[in-house]
């Protein structure tokens, strides 16, 4: 080969394997240039109040812990009882409930509404919601799609308290199903928002 075709020859050789090292290096990492970030474990934060969070997803079910109530004599009024064995702030009789900054990002625990869960002890049954919504009572909490109460305290024993309440992105009319011995209903809970012929949140409320 004539000595100046040869040379350009081995400069266009080593211009495309320069090419070829640097797409190759880039391979496995972010635009920024640093490499992506590594799996986290899968155990949620638990904050202060004792209801265990995380930013990423919500668990699609959770069984409350018996255990953890605050109080074991309180009273139904002036909530709804649905099918006997919960109550809860129903609409249009209770008025909406207040939602604050859960201080978890922008996703779907964004907002948070703080209420007890009351029930009857003695008790089996279930509260569903659906997925863009969240729920958690007792401590630790997880929030969830649905929640498992499984015969707590003693029958007959009146009514007991657990702490917790509903995540949210936006504020909003939720739907929440209960289902106990065979039973369904469907009740809605205005959520930072009143549902239709609902009062509004009583005090501060953030959407």
């Amino acid at each position: 080969m004539h000595p100046t075709r040869l040379g350009s020859a081995l400069v266009a050789a080593a211009a495309i394997a320069l090419l070829l090292a640097s797409c190759t290096s880039g391979a496995g990492r972010s635009g920024n240039g640093k490499t992506g970030p590594t799996a986290t474990s899968g155990h949620a934060p638990v904050r202060p109040d004792g209801l265990s969070t995380s930013s990423a997803a919500s668990a699609a079910e959770s069984v409350l812990d018996c255990g953890t109530f605050i109080g074991n004599s309180a009273w139904a009024a002036p909530l709804q009882v649905v099918l006997g064995v919960v109550a809860l702030p129903t609409s249009p009789g209770y008025p909406a409930l207040g939602t604050s900054l859960s201080g978890d990002g922008s996703g779907p625990l964004r907002l948070f509404a703080k209420t007890g869960l009351v029930i009857r002890a003695g008790t089996t049954f279930e509260l569903i919601v659906p997925s863009r919504f969240s729920i958690a009572w007792g401590a630790p909490g997880t929030p969830s799609h649905r929640v498992l109460v499984r015969n707590c305290g003693s029958a007959g024993g009146g009514w007991l308290d657990y702490a917790g309440g509903y995540w949210i992105d936006h504020p909003a009319c939720v739907p929440v199903i209960v289902r106990s011995d065979g039973k369904q209903q469907l009740v809605h809970i205005g959520v930072g928002t009143a549902c239709p012929g609902q009062r509004p949140p009583q005090g501060p409320s953030q959407g």
